[in-house]
């Protein structure tokens, strides 16, 4: 009878440990699934790019390793490619932004109102020199994260230049004495500059080079007039006037108006144009068609007399957070990761330009060489960016194609110019 007692005695006891093991546990585990629900909760960011290809993937794939380094954010990564700009467009009038987004030259200017101020963040105080002015406003705010900058100017074929025995053009008229040399010795089998006017856009690219030697760059130029719109167009006559006049003397290709971008990479590729006004990225495509091209970069030519070559340039790959962002800790989290030695130079690299920061190191292949040989020329911002409302793009490259297919002349291109100017600048 007493073991039958002692051990009733012993299960009650042990119930009564097990339910206060349980309740204590219970306890413990509320406060714990408490914090943990919160470490632990799924936060989704919508990332979205301009830039398409093998960028893209190189962006795409960083996003992938951040998802795994930090399993509780996942990233819906898009990008769009031709449909970027619209895209972003429509979500900015319905002020539904992504959390994460790229800001393809107009950070300040066109999306700045929209974005955070990242100048708190660890890696601001790593923002290189040369890319700080295109991304920062007087105030300290710091609108984006530049994985690289651009620097941007026509890229030539070395071997072409030196079988005509010409030097790298260093202003406009040395430029126009090159293109006859190769004319002439060529017999016009080889296009001094290649063009791919179809696509319109290369039209834009060279309207947006020669802008700025023709108005910006020297000390006494345009730049306020056309800020403040007292700007005269008349002025603008020469630019359109002097792409003309590379037609009528034979210095562009015969196609212009028919060939494509890719047509322009297959010509550079295969030693049939000495110039390209595209930029660095131009000889990486003509490289996939001939891996032995041997291709450089130099400035753009100087105009004005006593003025100096310049590039092209400002932001290029960017990430910025919305400022509205419901999950902007993550986005900025997610943008710290970019921004990362490695991320930073993978960017960099895959674009062949320098990085935005100033603590990694060029790693442009063959292009590092010309970086560092110019790194005193001066990089002014692209013409359009700062000097004309946005929209004007693609009047830049409409015009252009009509005085190519004789439509219209100079003067008719500069007074459409100023009426979507004016038109544009208005519905500011």
């Amino acid at each position: 009878m007493r073991k039958k007692w002692l051990s009733m005695s012993c299960l009650v006891l042990a119930l009564a440990t097990s339910l206060t093991a349980c309740g204590s546990k219970d306890t413990g585990d509320s406060s714990s699934n408490s914090s943990e629900g919160k470490s632990e909760k799924k936060v989704t960011l919508t990332v979205s790019t301009n830039v398409v290809g093998e960028q893209a993937t190189v962006l795409q794939t960083i996003a992938e390793q951040f998802m795994k380094d930090n399993p509780n954010i996942k990233v819906d990564f898009s990008a769009p490619g031709k449909d970027y700009e619209n895209m972003m467009k429509v979500k900015m009038a319905s002020k539904d932004m992504p959390d994460v987004f790229a800001t393809h030259g107009w950070s300040k200017n066109r999306y700045g109102e929209y974005l955070a101020d990242l100048s708190g963040e660890t890696w601001a105080a790593d923002l290189d020199a040369s890319i700080k002015p295109s991304v920062t406003d007087d105030s300290g705010k710091l609108y984006v994260l530049p994985m690289d900058q651009d620097k941007s100017g026509p890229v030539y074929n070395i071997d072409l230049l030196k079988e005509y025995g010409l030097d790298v053009p260093k202003t406009y008229d040395e430029f126009l004495a090159a293109a006859e040399v190769i004319k002439t010795k060529s017999n016009g089998e080889v296009a001094a500059i290649h063009i791919g006017g179809a696509d319109a856009w290369p039209i834009g690219q060279w309207f947006d080079f020669m802008a700025t030697p023709l108005l910006i760059s020297a000390e006494q130029n345009s730049g306020q007039a056309l800020l403040d719109g007292t700007f005269d167009w008349t002025n603008f006559d020469q630019l359109p006037q002097m792409f003309k006049d590379m037609q009528d003397k034979g210095y562009l290709n015969k196609d212009v108006l028919t060939a494509k971008y890719s047509d322009s990479a297959k010509a550079f590729a295969e030693g049939k144009a000495v110039f390209g006004f595209y930029g660095p990225y131009f000889i990486e495509e003509a490289k996939k068609i001939n891996a032995n091209l041997n291709a450089g970069l130099m400035p753009i030519p100087s105009i004005q007399a006593g003025d100096i070559p310049t590039f092209a340039g400002g932001e290029k790959t960017t990430w910025g957070v919305w400022k509205d962002s419901k999950n902007i800790e993550a986005a900025k989290k997610f943008v710290a990761y970019y921004a990362q030695a490695e991320n930073i130079s993978a960017v960099a690299k895959s674009n062949q330009l320098p990085p935005g920061l100033g603590n990694v190191k060029i790693d442009a292949g063959d292009l590092t060489a010309y970086y560092e040989q110019y790194a005193e020329t001066p990089v002014l911002p692209f013409f359009d960016r700062v000097y004309l409302p946005n929209g004007m793009w693609d009047v830049l490259c409409k015009n252009g194609q009509d005085i190519l297919a004789g439509g219209i002349n100079a003067r008719e291109y500069s007074e459409n110019m100023k009426k979507e100017f004016d038109r544009l600048s208005a519905t500011k």
